[in-house]
């Protein structure tokens, strides 16, 4: 099947082999053995691995699947890589179904048959058992570089060919031999030739060790018993899904129009994401339909690697919550049965072949959002109010003399969640479908040119809320040597809702040297912006949106606020309705309170609350001077 002809949407057939029953003792042994060896796979690739973003972020994943795909288990890791996994296996069935062999280490990466996107790179190892294929233990990872035209990220790639080297269902090793030519071909192709290939062969090992573990299963409990607890965690899984799902009422439900910054080239021009979710029965459909049209850019959205895997976190996320949840309920591909996914092709959901898709994560996570605003009402203590959804992927680099490669540096900033039942959103963490850790500060200070001179919680207040909004980052880097900055990031424009009552949180901001002579407003989506020795970028990442009136947070919670510099008096007092009998040492006015809460409540007009338009109308400094957000805000309000 030629790429142009592929048609998305593919499910596996039933299993052909015969299942017996398994005794529940040892279908629950079975079941903590497969997760056993999904951790043991992913810690073998972060301890292996040279790039930090593998080391130290643990921007992959790690499973073991059927011979058709289905997912048996999965790592704890971030899940973009984990779920897109199955896909990439029928992507690349599609070449190499009936041909492969004991011995082969499959190689993948292609966005229209299966991939995240080009450099979330897939090996795959077969796993036979008596002449018979069984499955695959596979891995994905970010590597450094994948050949495209700008080291590490561009967001403005022209087509698929752009923006990395594509591998299409490539045997690396075939029979237990390495093939040579392909092997010279992938690694004298890309910037980073040492760090890539350490990388490929801890993934390698990863899933080298997936495959035996696995099979030592085999030789312990039999085929049929290990198969055959496959299949009933899967079903096991799917009817526990099910049985959460039919308890939200039958309908059509909503989120506000999302808006996304631009596609990379052409700024001001801001991107719709529409999001409606169906509810019927306990089967659930996450509809984008009404999304903007596909764009020139890398700012598309590979399908099935991407966007399902989106669709099917959310829905997981909210209903199964693994800490929350009473029963324990595996991650396998049960979990995706009863989701399904609209997305008209053409759109930045769903593009055309060859369209480049090389930077879809912010797209992606605005869906995750407003899947989980859309579901408020309807799951008001499971959701959180709008969250940061969006991240600052950068790539630092520059080009080493002395040994040919270039050194390669990516990062990626942290955000915030929003406020939820009972607790206040978490500050400066990576969220949603990023999951990524942070990379140490000492990281990037011991290997590379590079210092990190301010790593922090961002400045401004958090959104207020009967639970408040997480506070995201503020972050500057600074360049030791001449180099090059790219990123894909969002929101920039358009700041995390509060709901329930909650204020609206903040949008971020990135800067060139900002407080000098030479500050510049960077657009979140660049490719290739020069830095001098000396000069220095900062992120702000959004504070996420409140959940709940205000007015109902505990006066004691408030006082903790600003003493711990979450809020401000003045929003104490005009957002909480909190009276200081005295400023210095904080002691509450109870009455004075009372009395504020009750001139508050009288005097809302049911207009939405806004930490973002307070800012903007009062002080005029909510976002940089230069940024065209704050300019356009300014001046409404005024303030030019």
């Amino acid at each position: 099947m030629s790429v142009v002809d592929y048609q998305l949407g593919r499910t596996p057939g039933p299993p052909t082999r015969e299942r017996v029953e398994v005794d529940p003792i040892t279908l629950r042994v079975l079941g903590g053995g497969f997760h056993a060896i999904a951790k043991e796979m992913a810690g073998v690739l972060f301890r292996m691995s040279y790039s930090s973003i593998i080391r130290e972020s643990e921007d992959l994943g790690a499973g073991i699947f059927d011979a058709q795909g289905r997912e048996l288990c999965e790592s704890d890791s971030t899940p973009m890589h984990i779920g897109s996994l199955p896909w990439y296996i029928r992507g690349f069935l599609d070449r190499l179904e009936g041909e492969i062999e004991e011995g082969d280490v499959i190689f993948h990466n292609h966005p229209y048959l299966g991939a995240s996107h080009t450099p979330d790179i897939a090996i795959a190892v077969p796993i036979f058992w008596e002449g018979e294929l069984l499955g695959f233990a596979a891995v994905t990872a970010h590597v450094l570089d994948v050949g495209g035209s700008f080291p590490g990220i561009n967001a403005d790639a022209f087509d698929v060919y752009a923006e990395s080297k594509i591998y299409n269902a490539m045997r690396w090793y075939r029979a237990g031999e390495l093939n040579e030519d392909l092997d010279k071909m992938i690694f004298d192709n890309v910037r980073t030739e040492t760090m890539n290939r350490g990388d490929c062969n801890a993934m390698m090992a990863a899933c080298q060790l997936g495959r035996d573990r696995f099979l030592r299963l085999i030789k312990r409990y039999g085929v049929e018993t290990v198969m055959s607890s496959a299949y009933d965690w899967m079903d096991y899984s799917e009817n526990m899904l099910r049985r959460e799902i039919a308890k939200i009422p039958d309908g059509e439900y909503t989120a506000p129009t999302a808006w996304l910054d631009d596609d990379a080239r052409t700024r001001g021009r801001r991107l719709r994401v529409e999001t409606k979710v169906v509810v019927e029965g306990d089967s659930i459909t996450i509809d984008v339909s009404g999304s903007e049209a596909e764009v020139p850019t890398g700012f598309n959205v590979p399908f099935e690697g991407s966007l399902l895997v989106g669709a099917y976190y959310a829905v997981r996320t909210l209903l199964l919550d693994e800490v929350t949840f009473p029963e324990h309920v595996p991650q396998n591909d049960g979990v995706f049965r009863p989701v399904k996914v609209i997305a008209p092709k053409g759109t930045i959901f769903n593009p055309n072949f060859p369209r480049a898709c090389f930077s879809r994560f912010c797209q992606v996570q605005r869906v995750v959002d407003n899947t989980i605003i859309a579901l408020a009402d309807q799951l008001p203590q499971q959701v959180t109010a709008s969250n940061s959804a969006a991240i600052h992927f950068c790539s630092y680099s520059g080009f080493v003399p002395d040994t040919g490669e270039y050194w390669l540096y990516l990062e990626v900033n942290e955000g915030s969640y929003g406020g939820r039942y009972g607790k206040d959103g978490m500050d400066c963490v990576d969220n949603l479908m990023a999951n990524t850790r942070n990379n140490p500060i000492e990281e990037l200070d011991l290997r590379f040119p590079m210092r990190c001179d301010q790593y922090e919680l961002r400045p401004e207040p958090a959104a207020p809320g009967k639970w408040r909004g997480g506070v995201g980052v503020i972050r500057r880097n600074r360049f030791m040597v001449d180099g090059t900055y790219s990123c894909e990031g969002d929101r920039q424009w358009d700041p995390p809702q509060g709901i329930f009552g909650g204020w609206t949180g903040l949008p971020a901001s990135v800067h060139k040297n900002p407080g000098t002579p030479s500050e510049e407003y960077l657009e979140a989506k660049v490719t290739g912006i020069p830095f001098k020795a000396g000069e220095y970028v900062e992120f702000r990442e959004p504070n996420a949106g409140g959940y709940g009136d205000p007015l109902e947070r505990e006066p004691r919670m408030v006082r903790e606020d600003v003493l711990d510099d979450f809020t401000t008096i003045e929003l104490a007092r005009d957002a909480y309705g909190v009276i200081f009998v005295d400023e210095r040492d904080l002691e509450i006015d109870e009455e004075a309170t009372r009395k504020r809460r009750e001139e508050l409540r009288a005097s809302r007009d049911g207009a939405s609350l806004s930490l973002n338009d307070r800012f903007r109308r009062e002080k005029g400094q909510l976002l940089p001077s230069s940024s065209p957000a704050s300019v356009a805000a300014n001046k409404a309000f005024g303030l030019t």
